[in-house]
């Protein structure tokens, strides 16, 4: 389906656009559900992807930002109750922790195993919503076209 942009030209929906309404019955359900599990003091994660790679499973964590910039390092992360619930995933099935960040500043996909990522120097923000950095130079890159 074409619709009119803002200059008046015709361009081709794509798929999020041709689903919004799909989507947002998802999201509103999911939201439904995680404060019936809150009220019932049942303690969750949502897993942004999981997927099987060579035969094992994996737990895939998947943020979409900015690097964060020196010092100490240029880097990426998220924040440590993140990365412990999803080690703690690990240490009870065997489902790998696996960090995903779509970088808006470069157009890089970096990625690790979590397990790995928390073997190396991390530096941790401070504030009211701390974070832990890894530095890129930790991580695997994938450039995007």
């Amino acid at each position: 389906m074409k619709q009119i942009n803002i200059f008046g030209e015709f361009e081709e929906r794509g798929w999020f656009e041709r689903n919004l309404k799909q989507i947002k019955i998802g999201l509103e359900g999911e939201s439904q559900i995680r404060k019936m599990l809150s009220k019932e003091n049942i303690r969750f994660m949502q897993a942004d992807l999981i997927f099987n790679h060579n035969n094992q499973y994996y737990c895939g964590e998947v943020k979409t930002q900015e690097k964060y910039l020196a010092p100490p390092w240029d880097g990426h992360g998220l924040p440590m109750w993140q990365i412990t619930a999803r080690i703690e995933l690990f240490n009870k099935t065997g489902i790998i922790p696996y960090l995903f960040i779509k970088c808006l500043t470069d157009n890089v996909v970096y990625h690790r195993d979590l397990r790995e990522l928390m073997k190396t120097e991390y530096y941790q923000t401070k504030g009211s919503s701390p974070r832990v950095i890894f530095n890129l130079s930790e991580f695997k890159k994938y450039t995007l076209e």
